[in-house]
Order: structure tokens, then C-alpha cells, then sequence
């Protein structure tokens, strides 16, 4: 492990951005000599990689040319599939930075810097784990572009197999997103989705019609937000309405006992005497209970048990 890495990269994500790197180099090979074979000089390889930066855009665009098909129809073709890109931004935005460095993290949003981010276990360590990826992914895919072009007529593009090596190790990159029912059935529906959509339509947009998936998903992802809103509303009425009856009951007990403490007050004393009863001329409801002079219950004034009745004036105190 470098000292220059971050604390947050686990040597299992540093060995994993090196195999990308690798692979993605060899990729960029086969590029440049498919670009070179197509008749495209140098600096067009070399532009189209750094200003896409999208793999896959590049070897549409550069196919379709080398097929005699229409510009228009390679450009066209070359943003339908990074329309991928989406989905990969609503990822990464969720941990990015706000400011320059979101928008420079924008143009490096790739299968390879999302898929390494995923493995991160906070968001710091997500951001630092696209940002290795995204550091080792440019200059590998754009310096393998211009050696594939330089090298274009010793190489063989067609037998390096490397379309089938790149998805593997995308798909390892990922696998443990996979135990997740949600992630799981989600990504099961995309690839059926691609897997059916790849006989009837151009090499490479069988990915696009997989995000299709995406559209239930996020219709059950809001139905269960506002199943869990409702359930916690719902939980919340009754503990309210039950401490409102508590408290109605404490003061109906409060104003009961002021009431009779009253009365005590106002009955002659035993044997004709014009006293309240009590040692200090007044009445006590010894009910354990404290009552403040509006009838609600009064807990922390220090005075002693009971709602007390009279006083030198004979009223409530």
C-alpha cells in the first residue's frame, strides 16, 4: 500500500484498482488499433478518448465508422449508450463533494470508478475510492488508446477476447451488492432486459434498455417511503392522545379534590364551633395529591401531600 493513500482504501480496493487499471489498458489497446484500422489518425483517438471517457462509447462510434455507417448515426449511437452515465451519476452523487470537484467527478463517472466506489463502507470512503479509481482509469484508457494506435499494425484486436475479461471483473466488483434482495432482483430484471434486447438491436445498446429496471425499482423505493411515513404517523397519534388523557385525568382529580377540600372548609366544626377542622384551622385532603390554584396538578413547588383547604381566609392555598 502507498503512504499516499488514504486510510479509508483497503488493500482489497488498491488491488482491485490495479487489475481495473490493467484491463482497462489492454481495452484501450484494442481501441486505438480498432481506431487505427478504421482510418482515424492519432489525435482524433487520443480526443475522442479523453472527451467521452466512456469505453464502450468510443468502440461504438469508432465501429460504426469502420462499418461505412453515418457520422451522425456513430455520434448518436456513441450517447446512447453513455446514457448509462445516469445512473451512475444518481450514484455517485450521494457521496461526491459539493463544488468543483462534483462536477470534475461528473465527467469521470464511469462503470469501473462506480463500481469501486460501491465498496466503500462510508461516504469518505466511497468519494476516496472513486477518486483512486478515476486517477489510474484516465491515463490508462487514454495512453492505451494512443499505444493501440501506434501498435495498430502488429495487433490483432479480434483475438485478445478482452470484451468477455472486462465484464468479469466488473461483475467480482459488484457480486456483493448482489446478496440484497432489492439489489439483487433489480439487477436480474436489467440483465434479462439486456440479455433479450441484445439480438434485435446495435452492439452495445442491449445496456441501455437494462436500465428499464430501473423504473419499478424506483416505484417500489418510494411506495415503501411513504408505507414507512404513514406507519410512523400512526404510531406517534396514540402516545400523544394518551398523555393528553393522562393529564386531563390528573387535573380532574386535582380540581375534585379542590372541590371537596372546599366543602370540608365551609362545614361547621364538631360541637358547634365555627372552626375547620385541623390542628392549624384547616382542612386537608390527604390523598397523596398536589394542586395548584387552576386545578392542574403541581409537582415540584415543595409543599407537603394534599390539595389544602382554607388558611387564615379559609381559601384554597
Amino acid at each position: 500500500m502507498p503512504c499516499w493513500l488514504p486510510e479509508t482504501i483497503t488493500p482489497a480496493q488498491f488491488r482491485a484498482s490495479l487489475v481495473i487499471f490493467l484491463t482497462i489498458l489492454a481495452v484501450g489497446l484494442s481501441y486505438g488499433a480498432i481506431s487505427q484500422s478504421a482510418g482515424f489518425p492519432l489525435w482524433q483517438t487520443v480526443l475522442l478518448a479523453a472527451v467521452a471517457t466512456g469505453g464502450a462509447a468510443e468502440l461504438t462510434f469508432v465501429g460504426v465508422i469502420a462499418a461505412g455507417g453515418v457520422p451522425v448515426l456513430a455520434v448518436l449511437g456513441g450517447l446512447l449508450v453513455n446514457t448509462r452515465n445516469f445512473a451512475f451519476g444518481m450514484s455517485m452523487g450521494e457521496y461526491a463533494p459539493r463544488g468543483w470537484r462534483r462536477w470534475l467527478g461528473a465527467h469521470l463517472v464511469n462503470d469501473e470508478t462506480v463500481a469501486l466506489a460501491r465498496t466503500g463502507t462510508t461516504r469518505r470512503g466511497r468519494w476516496d475510492a472513486f477518486v483512486l479509481m478515476a486517477l489510474l482509469l484516465f491515463p490508462a484508457w487514454v495512453g492505451g488508446a494512443a499505444l493501440g494506435q501506434l501498435l495498430g499494425a502488429v495487433i490483432d484486436a479480434d483475438r485478445l477476447g478482452l470484451d468477455a475479461a472486462f465484464p468479469v471483473i466488473l461483475f467480482c466488483l459488484v457480486v456483493q451488492d448482489m446478496r440484497s434482495p432489492f439489489l439483487g432482483i433489480t439487477a436480474a430484471g436489467g440483465a434479462l432486459l439486456a440479455f433479450a434486447a441484445t439480438p434485435v438491436l446495435p452492439l452495445g445498446l442491449g445496456a441501455v434498455v437494462a436500465l428499464a429496471a430501473l423504473l419499478p425499482a424506483a416505484g417500489f423505493t418510494a411506495a415503501r417511503s411513504r408505507r414507512a411515513r404513514r406507519a410512523s404517523e400512526q404510531s406517534a397519534t396514540p402516545a400523544g392522545h394518551h398523555a393528553g388523557a393522562g393529564a386531563d385525568a390528573a387535573g380532574g382529580a386535582c380540581g375534585s379534590a379542590a372541590k371537596t377540600a372546599a366543602a370540608v372548609a365551609d362545614a361547621p366544626a364538631p360541637g358547634g364551633a365555627d372552626k375547620p377542622a385541623g390542628a392549624d384551622g384547616s382542612a386537608r385532603i390527604a390523598d397523596g395529591s398536589r394542586c395548584a390554584s387552576d386545578g392542574s396538578p403541581r409537582t415540584s413547588d415543595g409543599a407537603s401531600a394534599g390539595c389544602r383547604a382554607g388558611g387564615g381566609n379559609g381559601g384554597l392555598r
